[in-house]
C-alpha cells in the first residue's frame, strides 16, 4: 500500500506523493454541454467520516494501479475517481514542472483549493485596532513615567525635612566628637584662577624714579614748525606741512582743477 510508508514527492522516481491542508479537487466533465466540453470540479472527502480536509493521496508508478487516499482520522481506501494520468501531470506542476498540454487540467481546478480572497476592510480594521492599542499603551507609559517623576521629587522632599533635624543631631555629635570644632564644609564651587599681575605704564615708572617725561619733538622735520626750509642763501616756503605754502599750494591746485571742469562742460555744449 502507497500509503505506508509515506515517502516525498518525486514524479521522476515514480513516488506521487502529496498532503492537502486545504480541500482537493477532481473534475468531471459536464454531460449537459455538447458542443464544447467543460469540467466540474468535485471535492474528494473520505467516504467512512466525510473529512474533506488534511487528506493524502499517493500513487507509486510501476506498483499501482489506482490512487490511494487517506483522511486525518486515519481511515485508508482506494479512490477510483482520480484519474491517475492527471493525478500524475497535477503532481508534476507541483513539483516545478509546467507542462503546456495540462495547463487547461489547473484552469478547470483540478487540484488543492486556492487560499480564500483576502478580506482588506477587515485586515484594515485589524491594523487599526492594534494601532490604537499600541497608541493607548504608549499614552499609559508616558502618563505613569511623568506621575513616578513627580512622586519621586515629592518624596525626596519630605525625606529630606524628615531627615534634617536627625542630619542635625548627628553634625553635633560629630562636632563634640572632634573637640567642639564645627566641620569644615567643602565648598562646592570652583576656586577661582588666580590674575596675572598687570604690567604698571612706562608713566608711572618715571613718576615714581622722578624721571621728567621727554619732551616731544617737532611735528615737520622738514622746516621743524617754522613754516621755511632755510640754508646759507636759500629760504623757501615749507610744502611738507601746514603751512602757508601748503595752504596756497592746494588753493591753487583747487583754481586749476574748476577751471579744467569749466572748458570740459563747454567745449561738450558746443558740440551738442
Amino acid at each position: 500500500m502507497p500509503i505506508k510508508p509515506w515517502r516525498a514527492l518525486d514524479p521522476d522516481g515514480g513516488a506521487h506523493y502529496l498532503a492537502f491542508e486545504r480541500r482537493f479537487r477532481i473534475v468531471v466533465e459536464d454531460p449537459e454541454h455538447t458542443w464544447r466540453r467543460t469540467w466540474i470540479p468535485v471535492v474528494i472527502d473520505c467516504p467512512l467520516c466525510g473529512n474533506d480536509t488534511g487528506l493524502r493521496l499517493a500513487y507509486q508508478s510501476g506498483m499501482d494501479a489506482v490512487v490511494e487516499a487517506a483522511c486525518q482520522v486515519g481511515h485508508t481506501w482506494v479512490e477510483p475517481r482520480v484519474d491517475v494520468a492527471q493525478w500524475m501531470a497535477y503532481c508534476r506542476y507541483r513539483a516545478g514542472r509546467q507542462e503546456v498540454d495540462w495547463l487547461w487540467l489547473i484552469e478547470a481546478g483540478f487540484g488543492e483549493e486556492p487560499h480564500p480572497p483576502i478580506d482588506y476592510v477587515k485586515e484594515i480594521r485589524r491594523g487599526a485596532v492594534e494601532v490604537a492599542k499600541y497608541g493607548r499603551r504608549k499614552a499609559k507609559a508616558k502618563v505613569r513615567r511623568e506621575i513616578r517623576s513627580v512622586k519621586k521629587k515629592v518624596g525626596k522632599r519630605v525625606r529630606n525635612e524628615a531627615m534634617r533635624p536627625v542630619a542635625a543631631l548627628l553634625r553635633t555629635a560629630w562636632t563634640m566628637q572632634a573637640g567642639g570644632v564645627e566641620p569644615v564644609k567643602a565648598s562646592r564651587r570652583r576656586p577661582a584662577e588666580p590674575k596675572t599681575p598687570k604690567t604698571p605704564p612706562v608713566s608711572a615708572y618715571r613718576r615714581a624714579y622722578g624721571v621728567q617725561a621727554p619732551a616731544k619733538g617737532p611735528k615737520c622735520l622738514v622746516c621743524e614748525d617754522t613754516g621755511r626750509i632755510t640754508a646759507p642763501g636759500i629760504s623757501v616756503p615749507c610744502v611738507e606741512c601746514n603751512g602757508p605754502a601748503s595752504a596756497a599750494l592746494e588753493a591753487a591746485e583747487r583754481r586749476a582743477e574748476r577751471a579744467r571742469q569749466g572748458k570740459d562742460g563747454r567745449r561738450s555744449s558746443a558740440t551738442t
